[in-house]
């Protein structure tokens, strides 16, 4: 388990859109740990914007998915995919501001999948907010 507040990365480079900082093309998206919540501070640079100052949601969607796979991993050891993910857009994401996105494991009673929800904010604006089911896969965080 992480420390809190310690900046989280994946143990293993692999070249993933979402979190590797050897992806020029990606998101390199970082982590820390605040108690049972995974946090992400990001701007999102102006390239990934869909309407003008507004960022394409499956971008945002992208966070969510990379946030919610980094909560099962952080929280619980256990690696992940995408079984589902459910967003819901309540104000438009501005690109070039400095949004704070959380996750946290709302269940993890179920032996096949962890249920986790995140939400992005602009200061105290809640902008948007994901559900989704992530599916364990047989390698753990400390496998190589």
């Amino acid at each position: 388990m992480s420390d809190e507040g310690e900046i989280l990365r994946f143990p293993a480079e692999s070249g993933c859109f979402g979190c590797s900082t050897q992806n020029a093309a990606g998101l390199q998206l970082t982590f820390r740990r605040a108690g049972p919540t995974i946090l992400c501070d990001y701007t999102i640079p102006d390239r990934f914007h869909g309407a003008p100052s507004v960022a394409h949601g499956g971008i945002v969607a992208a966070i969510f998915d990379e946030l919610s796979c980094a909560a099962v991993v952080f929280l619980r050891e256990r690696y992940v995919v995408t079984g589902e993910l459910s967003v819901r857009y309540l104000r438009p994401c501005p690109v070039e501001k400095s949004l704070r996105f959380s996750a946290r494991i709302s269940a993890a009673s179920h032996p096949r999948y962890a249920e986790v929800e995140c939400e992005a904010f602009l200061a105290d604006e809640l902008l948007a907010r994901s559900s989704g089911k992530f599916f364990y896969v047989e390698r753990t965080v400390s496998s190589p």
